[in-house]
């Protein structure tokens, strides 16, 4: 049994939740799909944050909140005592409360700006453990992952595809500070006025794309923190071999439609398991570069995919018929790895469902290090965000 003394020294983990971000090309499908992977990376990491932003103008996260939030939505909007205990942790622009960021949003017209009362709910719930950013540090970090990734998209682009980038890449270069709305209304306004041929309505897209990954990428970056990536997101290709493995694990913590209905009693009994905290440390080490004791972090995945089994057992067997329906029927096992990059010899883990099929709601972990340029401008920005901007921080937890 992994015992409490056994936990690796290192300082508590923070993990960015870029799956409640509202600038994507493919969102979340639904409130209950949203939870489970919020659960889910709460389970797996110290801290989870979510920006200011996502928190105030994701309608879905809303709904997981407060029940006047959901409009009648059957879900659980009981993500509270996690808001509350810091287990779910907001970060904060310049130490602004969430009632002023939420007035500045109105003001410039930001998409699905939230009541007032809201703003103050969450406020209450979460002040006393937010995180602040600097939104000087963040945007610069988000113009110079646009301009990075516009910039790759013209090389060996030509014809009107080169040509609407380089147009983005101009309108870009000239903001100051960078919104992702003036891009957006930017696209917006090239395509009204663009030939509307195939090709230019193609690279707006690219365009667009490039700005929601640097988006999602900029303020984990700030913060020195790992990415927990959403599920349109490729890790970079990479040879590896497998260093350790464990397969036939208890799937429970890997299903979606579980994770969804879970009481959230149930999770936060989950959070103080002893071998979950060994787990969580270990995959810090691992997503921060460093070496984890390898059986140690077998053995806690072990244990505590065992005690999530049994968890769900006791928390569907006289309450949810549908859950425990589902939890009876799944005899599929999960296999947890751990490889090694041939080229940087960099460790990673894997948890996985091998044999499932295409149709099931499972979820995905890959737990990497990988690096990214600084943004430009860091210098100027103090020493402190300097220093974090060079963290290797990207990516972190990956659901698939």
């Amino acid at each position: 049994m992994v015992m409490v003394g056994q936990h690796a020294r290192s300082s508590p983990e923070k993990v960015y939740l870029s799956d409640v971000e509202i600038h994507r090309q493919s969102p979340i499908a639904s409130a209950e799909d949203l939870r489970a992977r919020v659960l889910f990376h709460v389970l797996l990491s110290d801290t989870l944050l979510v920006g200011d932003s996502q928190s105030l103008n994701t309608p879905l996260f809303r709904a997981l909140v407060s029940s006047h939030e959901a409009g009648g939505q059957a879900v659980r909007s009981d993500l509270a005592p996690l808001l509350g205990s810091g287990r779910i942790r907001v970060a904060c622009r310049d130490g602004q409360r969430l009632t002023a960021v939420r007035d500045a949003q109105k003001l410039r017209k930001v998409e699905h700006v939230p009541s007032a009362a809201y703003a103050e709910l969450v406020d209450r719930m979460t002040h006393a453990h937010a995180v602040t950013y600097r939104l000087d540090a963040v945007s610069a970090a988000f113009k110079s992952g646009v301009i990075r990734l516009l910039e790759e998209l013209t090389r060996d682009a030509g014809g009107e595809t080169r040509g609407t980038v380089e147009a983005a890449l101009e309108f870009v270069r000239g903001q100051e500070p960078l919104y992702f709305k003036a891009l957006r209304d930017w696209e917006e306004s090239f395509r009204t006025n663009s030939s509307g041929s195939t090709e230019v309505v193609l690279a707006v897209a690219a365009v667009d794309r490039a700005a929601g990954e640097s988006y999602r990428q900029a303020l984990p970056h700030v913060l020195g923190a790992g990415t927990a990536a959403p599920r349109s997101v490729e890790l970079p290709a990479a040879a590896t071999r497998t260093v350790l493995e464990r397969t036939s694990l208890p799937a429970g913590v890997l299903d979606g439609f579980l994770l969804g209905r879970l009481p959230v009693e149930v999770f936060l009994e989950a959070t103080e398991q002893p071998s979950r905290g060994v787990l969580v440390r270990q995959l810090g080490l691992l997503r921060r570069g460093s070496r984890p004791d390898l059986s140690q972090l077998v053995e806690a995945m072990a244990e505590f995919s065992n005690w999530v089994q049994e968890a769900f057992v006791r928390a569907f067997r006289d309450t949810d018929e549908r859950a425990r329906a589902v939890l009876d029927g799944n005899h599929n096992l999960m296999r947890f790895g751990i490889f090694q990059d041939s080229l940087t010899g960099a460790l990673g883990a894997g948890l996985d469902m091998p044999a499932a099929g295409g149709e099931e709601d499972y979820l995905e972990l890959q737990v990497v290090d990988r690096s990214v340029p600084a943004a430009d401008g860091a210098a100027g920005i103090g020493a402190l965000d300097a220093r974090q901007m060079r963290q290797r921080v990207i990516t972190g937890a990956y659901v698939g």
